[in-house]
């Protein structure tokens, strides 16, 4: 009856691990969702921001960049309803974040350009556009964040999954005539059917 106790212990163990990290990899997608939709906002503000950039050499480059990190955050808000694709989410990401440091870049450049070496002219105060900036970085780490931990939890699963799959299996036992019993005085139960079936005696 331990025995049967403590199985039994495990399986329920197993069954509320599962459920947990699949509860914990819904919040994070759903996460990842409003951080999407967050920057997708975010850059909507920021290449209306775009303007005081008009008469500078990079004008037209800004545009282009800001209106590209809106297409991924979409692409991204999109992909994160659908849980099984979070390679194609991750190939995503790392591209926004490429795309993301390199507008930052642009940016600072004709900053840098317009106020030292005569690259253009600004016009009015651009610290807002800054905040933008801030705020969908933050936004990205976030994400980040959030798919490390979905990995992590996907390699906990699969790691619980292999360390219940490499436990003994208990198996009835064929006596001297065919007669069947088992080790635990013929009394138990069984769980599945054919070549998966696994008996459980006490």
């Amino acid at each position: 009856m331990a025995n049967t106790a403590r199985v039994m212990g495990l399986l329920v163990a197993s069954l509320v691990w599962g459920m947990g990290s699949t509860q914990a990899s819904a919040d994070e997608f759903r996460h990842i969702d409003q951080l999407a939709v967050k920057i997708q906002r975010t850059t909507k503000r920021l290449i209306s921001e775009v303007r005081h950039y008009r008469d500078t050499p990079a004008y037209g480059h800004l545009l282009s960049d800001s209106r590209e990190i809106h297409r991924l955050a979409t692409h991204i808000h999109d992909v994160s309803h659908y849980e099984g694709r979070l390679a194609h989410m991750e190939s995503d990401l790392r591209q926004l974040d490429r795309r993301f440091a390199h507008l930052q870049s642009v940016f600072d450049r004709v900053e840098r350009d317009a106020e030292f070496c005569g690259g253009g002219h600004i016009h009015g105060n651009t610290a807002h556009v800054r905040r933008l900036l801030d705020t969908i970085e933050d936004s990205i780490h976030h994400m980040r964040s959030d798919i490390a931990e979905i990995r992590r939890s996907m390699s906990f699963r699969r790691d619980d999954d292999c360390c219940h799959n490499s436990r003994p299996v208990y198996r009835p036992y064929y006596g001297a005539h065919g007669s069947r019993s088992n080790v635990y005085g013929g009394i138990g139960f069984t769980i599945g059917g054919g070549s998966s079936r696994i008996y459980i005696g006490f």
